[in-house]
């Protein structure tokens, strides 16, 4: 059973808190890959309750097509998230399709695509919120669980880390620091609650430095890169397609790259993320001394009184209008 959250893209509002979430039916897209620069299409399509969020590669053997998005399943952190079954099949640069499904509130979802990585787009999650909001939202038959954070953790040294504590609200707090460049110093604690994914960070575009172009591309990454779908960040300046959308992008695409990664418990989490230099590896490394350790998280329903503390819930038609 499903029940309808939106029926047209000029009215989207969404209001129901306390149930599981899928899309409301399926849609495709087509891009290129950032790294291998491959063309690719993706096919998403809703998913019944507790399914989580689940990708199936077209192009291998149906047997082995299957890799779900969990912590679990992450085999490789540097410079993206690929996610890998016990067959070697993988999923590349998972995190900004991750991030706009956890930013949107739901948790399940069947992706299809027919090559390995992930399209890049624009560099950001934008083009995926917008295709699942056109798409509509289906609220499931079964309540939502979250985690809630009682404990704190910590991992890391003192130059890069990752910690979570626990807080009434879900908010992520970055800081990088890339001295000798037009970036030098980024951060920024921004509660992830409601529309805020949606309105002030879905859109904020991947980056690297200048002077990593080159080697990137030697050492087979980014090929499908370009000005069209990443910050350039060089000594001096820092040059983006049609500019910066904000003057803070590259913390927000960090904090948008958390959430992907942080998705990947397969459930909301009630806590704060920090990180300090952090990165995909760190985010992981975190999540799995967690249940390694067992006492950082409790299992909740998700209650009436929680809608305001979590992401994805009481999207508002204001949220979306730089998306829409």
């Amino acid at each position: 059973m499903c029940i309808e959250l939106s029926d047209q893209l000029g009215t989207f509002e969404q209001k129901v808190a306390m149930f599981q979430k899928t899309v409301k039916k399926s849609f495709s897209l087509e891009g290129r890959g950032l790294h291998f620069g491959k063309d690719v299409s993706i096919v998403v399509h809703p998913a019944p309750a507790d399914h989580g969020i689940v990708f199936k590669r077209t192009d291998v053997d149906h047997h082995h097509a299957y890799i779900k998005a969990s912590f679990e399943n992450v085999s490789k952190t540097y410079l993206r998230t690929q996610l890998t079954n016990s067959f070697g099949v993988s999923v590349i640069t998972a995190e900004h399709i991750l991030a706009a499904f956890a930013g949107l509130g739901i948790h399940n979802a069947l992706i299809e695509l027919n090559e390995a990585e992930v399209p890049i787009f624009d560099g950001s999650s934008r083009i995926f919120v917008k295709a699942i909001l056109e798409a509509g939202v289906a609220e499931l038959e079964k309540k939502t669980k979250l985690y809630k954070v009682v404990n704190s953790i910590r991992v890391g040294n003192s130059d890069a880390w990752a910690e979570l504590r626990p807080a009434n609200t879900f908010s992520i707090d970055f800081e990088m620091n890339w001295p000798g460049t037009a970036l030098n110093r980024q951060s920024l604690d921004m509660p992830i609650v409601n529309g805020a994914f949606v309105r002030e960070i879905c859109d904020s575009r991947t980056f690297c430095r200048k002077s990593d172009v080159v080697r990137l591309k030697d050492e087979g990454f980014a090929l499908g890169g370009g000005i069209e779908n990443a910050i350039v960040v060089g000594e001096n300046e820092m040059t983006a397609q049609n500019g910066l959308r904000y003057a803070d992008e590259c913390i927000r695409h960090k904090i948008l790259d958390a959430l992907g990664d942080l998705s990947l418990v397969g459930r909301p989490i009630l806590g704060k993320f920090i990180s300090c230099s952090g990165g995909h590896g760190l985010t992981n490394l975190l999540l799995r001394e967690c249940f390694k350790r067992g006492d950082i998280f409790v299992s909740e329903d998700f209650s009436d009184g929680d809608r305001d503390k979590l992401p994805g819930f009481d999207i508002s038609e204001s949220d979306t209008q730089n998306i829409l």
